[in-house]
């Protein structure tokens, strides 16, 4: 059987953005700004359901083991301050 095949990706971490939250808080448009303002270090891609299920509000969870983050954002108002605590 053959073994997996290790590879080095461009970027340095990924940030999942919640599918469903997206559709419910009517904020398809974050995943795209997120990308834009995050540049390539940090791969952006939408998830299944996160099980946070904020109210008008999208989970956003970077990192993964002891480093991992998650924020519910406010698509409307939040954006900036995310793109600034994720770029660290």
């Amino acid at each position: 059987m053959a073994q997996p095949k290790e590879v080095r990706t461009r970027w340095e971490g990924l940030v999942f953005v919640c599918r469903k939250c997206m559709k419910r808080a009517g904020a398809e448009e974050l995943r795209s700004t997120l990308k834009e303002e995050l540049g390539r270090d940090l791969r952006v891609v939408s998830s299944g359901c996160l099980k946070v299920c904020p109210k008008d509000r999208v989970c956003v969870v970077m990192g993964s083991g002891e480093r991992m983050r998650c924020f519910v954002v406010d698509p409307e108002e939040d954006v900036d301050a995310l793109v600034r605590v994720m770029r660290g």
